[in-house]
């Protein structure tokens, strides 16, 4: 290992975007998912609110026609906004035709085979309504802001600390110290693909303060094979560690090739999730 330092410059002087767009790639996946879904259904809700859900307020606007029908389907109180409402379901006669509809009006005024007034949209009878009824159950979720409150938000938050992350790890490959690191233990990551090892080290930094640290490497990576023979053969080894002169806790451990100017292999991506 120290034959292998002898040749090493102070740092690598740029990073490949591969260990950058890798590094805390489950904030990466996660963030980007709930961005992507969430503003589909938000899209999906909101043209869907231009439909069947505009139709109360054109009720609303008129103008409207009044004609009497008569219950003949109660189902169970639902409740929503604060109260519970029953599910009428009725057949009013209009003009040539009969209509039939259902609104959600307060839990228990109806009956079946009760008489009810009828609202209907002169301009198209298909709209109707109980009057002082509603057509729609008025679900948070059914609205575009919800999702966007509890998808896009939280998911762009994901990705702000990815970006950040990716910024951090940035700043230690292009202007970190280096230091010899020891390895301290190399044990393989559950139910991930693909398949990591969590390496833990430590190392001095700049100041000679004893530092210690973990992260994800993938296990086929160059980085990865050398700690996994390492591990079979219950040795620990030593590789050099890159860290940030004023936030020491930044810091990734490397392979001595990655500080050649033409490294023969890529740098590596620990991860850390």
């Amino acid at each position: 290992m120290q034959h292998e330092l002898r040749s090493i410059p102070p740092a690598p002087r740029r990073a490949r975007m591969q260990p950058l767009l890798a590094h805390r790639w489950p904030l990466l996946i996660s963030g980007g998912f709930m961005v992507v879904i969430g503003t589909l259904i938000a899209w999906a809700m909101f043209l869907q609110s231009s439909g069947s859900f505009s139709w109360g307020h054109r009720l609303d606007a008129g103008p409207t026609d009044t004609v009497h029908g008569a219950v003949k389907k109660v189902r169970p109180a639902i409740r929503f906004g604060g109260k519970d409402w029953d599910d009428v379901h009725y057949l009013a006669p209009w003009k040539d035709t009969d209509l039939y509809g259902y609104s959600f009006v307060d839990a228990g005024i109806y009956r079946v085979g009760d008489k009810v007034t009828i609202e209907v949209l002169t301009e198209f009878p298909n709209i109707n309504r109980i009057r002082d009824g509603v057509l729609r159950a008025d679900r948070r979720w059914l609205y575009a802001q919800f999702w966007i409150g509890v998808m896009v938000v939280p998911g762009a938050l994901l990705l702000l600390a990815w970006l950040t992350a990716m910024f951090q790890l940035r700043q230690v490959l292009v202007h970190g110290d280096v230091s010899v690191g020891r390895v301290l233990k190399v044990r393989t990551v559950g139910y991930v693909l693909p398949e990591m090892l969590m390496v833990t080290y430590e190392f001095r930094d700049h100041r000679a303060k004893m530092r210690k640290n973990r992260h994800w490497v993938r296990a086929r990576g160059a980085l990865g094979v050398r700690l996994a023979k390492w591990r079979t053969t219950d040795n620990s080894g030593e590789l050099p560690v890159l860290h940030d002169r004023r936030f020491p806790q930044w810091n990734r451990l490397l392979l001595p090739q990655d500080f050649l100017e033409s490294p023969a292999a890529s740098l590596q991506d620990p991860i850390k999730p």
